[in-house]
């Protein structure tokens, strides 16, 4: 009997730290007043399936720089953008924009889409930094859009 509850603990062993960084890190942007860089790239690039949760912020930032999905010279610690924060959700999740996000797919349009689309609420507008908890609220209603979110 106590041979069939070890592989169980094993597994449980090694789940267990992939899910607390995760958490953490949920638990950092959330705490953010301002969202910053490195930890809205990591919960987006996470989301969107192209780093894992075992990943660190610092690598995510990374990963966005060499793609050139946010804008030259925004350091790691900067407070993001809503409409560069719109565009690297727009980009991550594959979402499809109407045509003038077709036609020019960069911050401008992105951020006009989720506008549209009810996820951000336009006062203050597209060049305001966000607080982490808007941040994962964005995230959350372009999944659901996208069918991911649950």
């Amino acid at each position: 009997m106590r041979i069939r509850y070890v592989p169980v603990l094993i597994a449980l062993a090694l789940g267990v730290p992939c899910f607390a960084q995760s958490n953490a890190q949920v638990d950092e942007l959330l705490s953010e007043q301002q969202a910053r860089s490195d930890s809205a790239a990591y919960m987006v690039l996470v989301a969107g399936g192209q780093i894992g949760e075992d990943a660190a912020p610092a690598d995510a930032y990374a990963m966005l720089q060499d793609k050139k999905w946010i804008p030259a010279g925004l350091e790691a610690s900067a407070p993001i953008r809503i409409d560069d924060y719109c565009a690297l959700v727009m980009r991550c999740l594959g979402l499809k924009g109407g045509l003038l996000y077709s036609l020019f797919p960069g911050p401008r349009y992105a951020y006009k889409e989720f506008v549209a689309k009810g996820f951000v609420n336009p006062s203050g507008g597209p060049k305001r930094t966000l607080p982490g908890d808007e941040a994962m609220q964005i995230l959350r209603q372009a999944m659901d859009l996208k069918g991911g979110g649950q």
